[in-house]
């Protein structure tokens, strides 16, 4: 009788279960060599799951023996031939119509009757049973590693897994470029294809070498997805669900958030190709258009700035000329020079500001409350969301999105509710306010083209060009700052009581401007966070 040897290992990779194969040959190998009467007209060996049905190999097998090619099959065990309802059922259909009349197996023994069929059915579905058992245990400890905040899969780079543990670790290399890859990306003028081209060619960075990869500079698509995988931020996404992790994060969540916007979710935020100090920060006075920079080389190798309106090379076009720099800029610092306030005007100011400390801290406790309320409304919301589904007014796809956005931002929410508990004030508010303007020059000065930006951002409120003039006028309360300036210069400094009630008085509007204070306080805090030493820094 003529027959088809039949063999198959559960894993693809060429150095997993060789052994598997080897052994399998040779017990068939004795199965053959005792029977004279067996014909092999083909051999099969296959590494491939029996889990789903979709075997190349095992199709083919089968195809030929409906064409009667074979009559037979020698294999192990009935499990190499089927761990699934399709072809398990196949094969039984195989001997129900007679193309398949013998079966042989090392370990089993195969009588073609309704006896041996229903055996061999009832091996099939253990079989089944076995693969569907182990699929359960392995996701129940999936589902207890998520819970426990611990990735359940091969670390992803930048981690290792710890074997004693089961947890992942840092490494401390790999976790270390990791890092760098989302700095260059975070200063906001770096590509991806220029991340890719830094990491390979100037670090000459190599990923860390496993069984069957590694050991190679990353490609242009992998650095995508290191900085699109949302578990260097803290988080894990399993099956299109976010979960929170307990594994330190590369970058915090407000950074990870960041990045994606840089990436595209955002697109005035793309990486630009030349850095310039106050693109984007000014409008055209006389179309309200916004303001752009234009690079310039001139024959003799002296190189230009200029300033302009978007619409003039559009049309119609704008007939607002042009401004250079470093014009821009004097006119900037003469505007920085306008807000500062006199030392001894600072004096009785600062006096007052020490007066207002109880104001600070119910403007705090304001704060944790408006963070407690967000928090509490977005878990509230998921609450809702949970009900709408337990009522089948939502479907599962529709749950599951909503219920992951939902997540993400009760997680920061919760980190931001934290930062604000833990931060400590280091400046007065009143005080952070005039000692910021009258050192907003000299930082003005000093600083890069970021920085010169988020104090522009702060100080003026709609900064306008017409006519290679800069109209800038002071933001809330900066402006109030400003008045009280020019009213001691036109009526000269009198007695003490009319200089303090004039700053009573300023402190009682700037503490009216609740909103505008608050705001322009959490950016200043911002950008002195960043300044070393704030101050110490002479004024301007």
């Amino acid at each position: 009788m003529k027959y088809f040897i039949y063999c198959r290992k559960s894993q693809e990779a060429e150095d997993r279960q060789i052994l598997s194969l080897e052994s399998q040959s040779q017990e068939i190998e004795q199965l053959i060599l005792s029977d004279p009467d067996i014909e092999v007209v083909d051999t099969y060996v296959e590494a491939y799951s029996a889990k789903a049905p979709g075997r190349a190999l095992f199709n083919e097998m089968l195809n030929r023996i409906e064409k009667g090619d074979a009559e037979g099959i020698i294999a192990w065990h009935p499990d190499r031939l089927a761990r699934n309802s399709m072809d398990g059922g196949r094969i039984i259909y195989l001997l129900d119509q007679g193309k398949l009349t013998d079966m042989r197996f090392c370990s089993y023994s195969f009588e073609n009757s309704s006896q041996g069929k229903f055996m061999l059915n009832i091996i099939f579905g253990y079989s089944k049973y076995y693969v569907d058992s182990l699929s359960e245990n392995v996701k129940r400890g999936q589902r207890a590693k998520l819970k426990q905040g611990w990735f359940p899969n091969r670390a992803p780079l930048g981690y290792r897994n710890c074997r004693e543990t089961g947890k992942i670790v840092t490494d401390p290399k790999h976790f270390k470029a990791v890092r760098g890859i989302f700095d260059l990306l975070l200063k906001g003028d770096t590509s991806v294809a220029a991340i890719h081209r830094i990491v390979s060619n100037e670090w000459a960075y190599k990923t860390p070498v496993h069984k069957t990869t590694g050991g190679k500079a990353p490609s242009r698509s992998n650095v995508y997805r290191i900085l699109t995988n949302p578990i260097y931020a803290g988080y894990i996404l399993w099956n299109g669900k976010i979960y929170e992790g307990a594994h330190k994060p590369v970058v915090s969540k407000a950074e990870f958030r960041e990045a994606q916007q840089i990436l595209g979710v955002e697109p005035t935020t793309r990486p630009k190709r030349r850095e310039f100090s106050f693109a984007g920060l000014f409008t055209c006075g006389a179309c309200g258009k916004a303001v752009t920079a234009e690079f310039k080389r001139k024959k003799s190798g002296r190189e230009y700035i200029y300033y302009h309106c978007t619409r003039v090379h559009t049309s119609p076009k704008c007939t607002q000329p042009s401004i250079e720099e470093k014009d821009l800029t004097r006119q900037i610092e003469a505007f920085l020079e306008r807000i500062y306030l006199p030392d001894d005007v600072a004096k009785k100011y600062f006096e007052k500001a020490e007066s207002n400390s109880d104001a600070e801290k119910q403007a705090h406790r304001e704060n944790l409350k408006r963070h407690e309320w967000v928090t509490k409304n977005l878990e509230q919301q998921i609450s809702n969301l949970t009900d709408l589904r337990v009522r089948e007014l939502l479907d599962d796809e529709e749950f599951e999105k909503k219920r992951t956005g939902l997540k993400m931002k009760l997680v920061e929410a919760r980190e931001n509710h934290q930062n604000v508990q833990n931060k400590q004030v280091s400046f007065e508010p009143i005080k952070c306010l005039a000692m910021f303007c009258n050192r907003a020059k000299f930082w003005f000065q000093s600083a890069d083209w970021s920085q010169k930006q988020r104090l522009l951002q702060i100080l003026c409120s709609n900064p306008q060009l017409i006519n290679k003039t800069a109209l800038l006028e002071a933001a809330k309360p900066f402006q109030e700052l400003h008045q009280l300036h020019q009213f001691l210069l036109q009526r000269g400094e009198v007695d003490v009581v009319r200089t303090r009630t004039l700053c009573e008085d300023l402190s009682h509007r700037v503490s009216l401007n609740e909103n505008e204070s608050i705001n322009a306080l959490s950016k200043i805090q911002q950008l002195l966070d960043d300044l070393e030493n704030p101050e110490d820094l002479p004024p301007s």
